[in-house]
């Protein structure tokens, strides 16, 4: 706390303060659970004051709310991260299982990482199995199949495996266009069509 900007050693010479023409200044720092330091909560006014307790009580609480709410967000990031595994293959070839329920804003997710991950990864197939998917949007699914479409823009061969009958159906009605992606019964015939063969030693 600074309850004279203009007065105070140091703020006094800066020149934020000679621009203002002095105030106060109360500053709580924001934490992460595991006491990273994410900024400062500052409150500014153009005069000078005396913070009271009340005051500190105010802003610590304020900051710890926030730091609470950054700490979701940081976690929930993660989850839909963790939530898109990408398994490499090879150098060339990786799956992207799909597991769960898929909203759109999953969806969204999905075709972010995979359209990243594949040009990073500088991948020419990306299979997507579909075969651990447990309830998916109609518009979801539809989406989820075009991203195709975004792939092929970049040289990746999108694949998909494990379209259960009820999907297959949303995609016919829908008249989901299949020309960018490949479609195989599941994880091993997919290997197949790329010339990859599994081998026992």
């Amino acid at each position: 706390m600074i309850d004279n900007l203009a007065s105070h050693e140091a703020t006094k010479d800066m020149e934020v303060t000679k621009n203002l023409g002095g105030g106060s200044l109360i500053g709580v720092p924001i934490f992460y659970r595991n006491g990273e330091n994410y900024g400062t909560l500052c409150g500014l006014d153009l005069n000078p004051y005396r913070y009271t307790e009340d005051h500190i009580d105010l802003f610590k609480a304020m900051a710890n709310l926030l730091g609470n709410v950054l700490e979701l967000e940081r976690a929930n990031r993660e989850i839909e991260t963790l939530s898109v595994p990408i398994v490499p293959i090879s150098d060339e070839v990786a799956i992207l299982p799909i597991v769960g329920d898929v909203n759109e804003v999953r969806t969204e997710r999905i075709m972010e990482i995979a359209l990243s991950e594949s040009a990073n990864k500088s991948l020419d197939y990306l299979i997507f199995d579909l075969s651990g998917l447990i309830n998916i949007h109609a518009n979801s699914a539809m989406n989820l199949l075009k991203i195709g479409q975004s792939l092929k823009l970049i040289g990746v061969q999108m694949i998909v495996t494990g379209i259960r009958p009820d999907l297959a159906l949303k995609a016919v009605q829908s008249h989901t266009d299949f020309d960018e992606i490949v479609v195989q019964s599941n994880l091993k015939q997919a290997l197949n069509w790329i010339g990859y063969k599994l081998v026992k030693e």
